[in-house]
């Protein structure tokens, strides 16, 4: 006659892998405290979330650092995860955070919002993708005056490494690439717009030092875009070249549907009634911010063809 096994010794694999599991995840939960107290060594927080995750909910974090370019971070309140087994990606929900990156007067931008929500996937030391969300966006750049506002602002960063089995080249490789995105996007009050831009950062060095970096490195804006709902408004394409660490040198070209009101954005003059055209036209533009020149729409403007079906151009506001 054989013997029944005992129900709670059927039990005694499934609690020792438990245990196993609970004393593996206070070990990844010790490494993940390290790593934030590294981060904000004076904020009070503890680690919790098991069995699925480790997360800390940090209130009022804040977050300086860097030498040359200055970076500053905080927040009303941070929540930090991370899967059990992937320290490379780190996700943060933020909740009113304000970021900045400074190099000078002329050099920077700075973001705030109502609620963002981040990602970082960091692996041997490089950047392979920080992607932000940031809700009721509001947006400086050092080089303009101008105030942006969205409803919604992407930001997606990454580095990038030269390809090995490329020739050399006179131009510096590729070393970064940004993309933005923004919906219901305003500047200084303007007309809500979208925007799309994608841009590559060159340069000979790692975007680790400025210093070294500037040296060869410029930014290359390979598209942005605005548009409404009635279709797209402009398209710009340029060069930028940092001059230092003091300002930015730009030179380009927009294609664009309401060429009199990019001019009057451009010198600060109030927006006028125009109609679309029905092919855009292109200005180049070139110089430092204050100083940049605009080349004037054709003297035959008034004989080319319009979208006269279409509501006139959104107001377009601003200086550079």
């Amino acid at each position: 006659m054989s013997r029944r096994i005992p129900l709670w010794l059927t039990l005694v694999p499934l609690i020792a892998a438990i245990g196993l599991y609970h004393l593996l995840w206070q070990g990844w939960a010790r490494d993940f405290d390290a790593v934030v107290r590294n981060w904000l060594p004076a904020t009070p927080f503890e680690v919790t979330g098991f069995p699925y995750r480790l997360e800390a909910v940090v209130g009022h974090p804040e977050l300086q650092g860097g030498d040359v370019v200055r970076l500053f971070a905080n927040a009303a309140r941070a929540r930090i995860n991370r899967g059990p087994w992937q320290d490379e990606l780190t996700l943060v929900g933020a909740d009113y955070p304000r970021f900045s990156a400074i190099v000078g007067p002329g050099l920077g931008a700075s973001f705030s919002g109502k609620s963002a929500l981040t990602s970082i996937n960091v692996e041997d030391g490089r950047l392979v993708r920080l992607s932000s969300v940031i809700e009721a966006a509001n947006a400086r750049l050092g080089f303009s005056p101008v105030k942006i506002a969205a409803d919604s602002l992407e930001l997606h960063l990454r580095e990038r490494q030269p390809d090995a089995k490329a020739p050399e080249s006179a131009t510096p490789p590729p070393r970064g690439q940004l993309v933005i995105s923004g919906q219901r996007v305003r500047f200084d009050g303007g007309d809500a717009l979208t925007l799309a831009a994608d841009m590559t950062v060159i340069g000979s060095d790692r975007l680790t030092a400025y210093d070294r970096w500037v040296t060869t490195g410029s930014i290359e804006l390979t598209r942005a875009s605005l548009a409404d709902a009635h279709g797209e408004i402009a398209t710009i394409t340029a060069t930028i070249v940092p001059l230092g660490r003091r300002a930015l040198r730009f030179a380009g070209s927009i294609d664009t549907v309401c060429p009199l009101a990019v001019s009057a954005a451009f010198d600060g003059r109030p927006a006028p009634v125009e109609k679309r055209l029905r092919a855009p036209l292109r200005l180049a533009f070139e110089g430092e911010p204050g100083t940049m020149r605009l080349a004037p729409p054709p003297v035959d403007l008034a004989q080319r063809p319009t979208r006269g079906q279409l509501p006139p151009c959104p107001r377009l506001r601003g200086t550079i």
